[in-house]
């Protein structure tokens, strides 16, 4: 062998050919790797581009004529979601800096919610105190927990997944407007669990729990420790909420109890650009889940879904209708079953029936009641006893 010459070298031909197949291999690989990165931006480019066009007047105008084009909007905002490019609710921006003048209907209304919580699960006030109470999705604020406070509770908290604690100067002056509307005891109760010249919560009393999914919370909140858990218009967002009651159910005391508002209508998503209020039942299940699964959006779970979570859980359970299809304003009083001629109208039931025949399968045979529920009212309360045996619920 020459001085210097190296061990297999020129290679002949067959080496050769295997280092040429080798680097055609690599380079394919690499490639196709470029080619799905470059669609990959192309396609997200294209859905940013939408999403921008359809806030223009003119297409806005096309839009309310295509359901499609509808369709593909929600999908590019639902993307931005899930790759981090946009964070938050949709239409989150909107309320996050409200004007002063609107924290007085806001005070009253958030006094509406907690006694609708207590209503509905037949708790005079008195019986809140001592408790242990959990709020899904409290909001920009913290009303319903330190109500409960104000009212005796033990300890109360909330676990939001879109909103932080909210401490701005609007802020401060709403909890001050609360804080207005309670008696002296009450005072003394919100005082110890809030400061208020910059808001901040006592962690010893009061908990908040930002940018995370109940399931993944449970073991930091002590399973079977709580007393109740509420929710005002939460659980329709959570695009699989089966994960979330079973949490709930290991969170619960025996004896404890769970109520949730639940919107059943799509947040003006078709309705807006004036489609049916069913339209929303229309969209395929794979195009449906790209479109609200990491926006905080309708989940399209029915009435039917609730009883069934029911049954498995086996709790004790009211389900009260409390809005009907298509009418802006809520029934007089919650409704566990609907009358005809008082509550709907044959003009309600035609507005089921023309839509009914475009409905996806698993809505397409529900029954009218179901349909016609565009909000409702889930009670449920836990054994008192252990159970035998665990819950279906899985």
């Amino acid at each position: 062998m020459a001085p210097g010459a190296r061990k297999g070298w020129p290679p002949d031909r067959q080496d050769l050919v295997g280092l040429k197949g080798g680097l055609s291999a690599k380079t394919t690989a690499s490639q196709r790797r470029r080619r799905l990165v470059a669609k990959s931006l192309l396609c997200l480019s294209a859905l940013v581009l939408i999403s921008i066009a359809a806030r223009k007047p003119l297409i806005q105008r096309l839009i309310k004529n295509d359901r499609w084009f509808i369709i593909v909007n929600n999908i590019a905002h639902d993307s931005l979601r899930r790759i981090g490019a946009m964070s938050g609710q949709i239409g989150l921006s909107d309320y996050i800096s409200p004007p002063e003048t609107s924290i007085g209907p806001e005070v009253s209304r958030m006094h509406l919610i907690y006694d609708q919580y207590l209503q509905y699960l037949h708790l005079p006030v008195s019986a809140v105190r001592g408790k242990r109470i959990l709020e899904l999705g409290p909001g920009l604020t913290m009303s319903a927990p330190l109500l409960f406070m104000a009212d005796g509770a033990s300890h109360a908290a909330g676990v939001d997944k879109f909103v932080p604690f909210q401490d701005t100067a609007y802020y401060q002056h709403f909890y001050l407007r609360l804080r207005e509307t309670l008696d002296e005891q009450q005072k003394r109760r919100f005082d110890a669990a809030i400061r208020l010249d910059k808001p901040a919560l006592n962690s010893q009393l009061v908990t908040h729990i930002y940018g995370r999914n109940l399931p993944d919370v449970v073991n930091e909140l002590k399973p079977g420790s709580w007393d109740l858990v509420v929710s005002n218009a939460v659980i329709e967002e959570i695009y699989d909420p089966t994960p979330f009651f079973r949490a709930q159910d290991q969170l619960l005391r025996p004896g404890g109890a769970m109520v949730h508002a639940i919107d059943l209508r799509d947040y003006g998503m078709f309705t807006k650009h004036g489609f049916h209020p069913l339209e929303f039942l229309t969209v395929p299940d794979w195009a449906y889940r790209w479109m609200v699964e990491a926006s905080g959006q309708p989940a399209r779970r029915m009435t039917d879904y609730y009883r069934d979570v029911a049954q498995r859980l086996g709790y004790q359970t009211e389900i009260s209708i409390t809005r009907i299809l298509g009418h802006k304003d809520p029934l007089p009083e919650p409704r566990r079953e609907l009358r005809a001629g008082i509550d709907y109208t044959d003009a309600d039931l035609r507005l089921v029936s023309e839509i009914r025949p475009r409905l996806q399968p698993q809505f397409s045979t529900l029954p009218d009641a179901d349909l016609l529920a565009a909000s409702i009212i889930f009670a449920a309360w836990k054994p008192a006893v252990s159970r035998s045996h665990e819950s279906s619920l899985r």
